[in-house]
């Protein structure tokens, strides 16, 4: 059975929130029908130019930018994939089977201008173009603040984790010659610069000891394709012993077995055939969780 065919048996809704209508009019390039306050984010986006898509901290100055949609995000199905680099694969499997809307990447080692231009160009996703993607802060990617783990759990390895440097997120618009067989009309897409284990935990945190919500998939790539130092794949895996603790273990996990990553404990291979993927397109495979079967 295809990767994408597993996936199907549990369509997400498509969330009514990617249709906001702050940022919506630039698309039939009708400014008028723009909230007031996103009149002026309308116009700057009905530009031709691709770049102007890509809103950097500066701009909030001259024009009001939407703020990052964590609440809805947090309430839709995200695809968590640490040691990201540029490797779109995961968007176009989880989107085909209408399985996911939201995706998190996460790399240290990448820098903001290469990000951009990916953006900017619409090379993220065939068939989709970057309606627009904006730089925000620590606190909008992480409303309860960035959680540092090193002095918090001594097994698991932080002392070098890098810290929250930036972030961007956007929406991706699937092209008008396409239809929903191709994947859903939009996409919320996130980029952020730090560490894939704080980052999970900042993002998937604990309240009285109990989590709010958890992931639907986390990507398990374990060969360097980004610039991940942590170990994400097996029972070693500090982000498995992390989401463990904060009961926030996703119910789906795609793993780089042609490289050699294992998955987590507890986590059964879902069909059998497998996807090429990353950097040299070794192959992937789908696992469930046993209590999601």
């Amino acid at each position: 059975m295809p990767l994408s065919d597993a996936l199907k048996q549990e369509k997400e809704a498509y969330p009514g929130w990617l249709d906001d209508a702050f940022w919506l009019s630039s698309a039939a390039k009708n400014n008028k029908a723009a909230l007031p306050a996103g009149a002026p984010f309308a116009a700057a986006l009905s530009l031709q130019n691709a770049c102007k898509r890509v809103f950097l901290k500066a701009e909030s100055q001259k024009i009001a930018l939407p703020d990052f949609p964590a609440r809805e995000m947090m309430l839709s199905n995200v695809v968590y994939y640490p040691n990201a680099g540029t490797d779109g694969q995961p968007l176009r499997l989880f989107s085909s089977a209408h399985a996911a809307h939201s995706f998190v990447y996460v790399d240290s080692g990448v820098k903001r201008s290469d990000i951009t231009k990916f953006l900017g160009g619409g090379e993220l996703l065939k068939g989709y173009k970057t309606l627009f993607a904006v730089e925000a802060g620590e606190k909008d990617f992480f409303p309860n603040g960035w959680q540092d783990l090193r002095e918090t759990y001594s097994d698991i390895d932080l002392f070098v984790a890098p810290e929250f440097q930036w972030g961007l997120w956007g929406v991706l618009e699937r092209e008008a010659q396409y239809d929903n067989t191709l994947g859903p009309k939009r996409l919320l897409f996130c980029y952020l610069c730090c560490d894939g284990v704080s980052a999970f935990a900042s993002i998937w945190y604990k309240i009285n000891g109990k989590r709010r919500t958890f992931p639907y998939a986390v990507v398990v790539e374990d060969s360097g394709f980004g610039s991940g130092w942590a170990v994400f794949g097996s029972e070693k895996s500090q982000l498995f012993k992390l989401a463990t603790r904060h009961a926030a273990l996703p119910s789906w996990l795609l793993v780089a077995v042609g490289r050699g990553a294992r998955p987590w404990p507890g986590y059964v291979r879902a069909s059998e055939e497998t996807e090429p993927g990353g950097k040299d397109n070794a192959d992937r495979a789908l696992f469930i969780k046993k209590d999601a079967e």
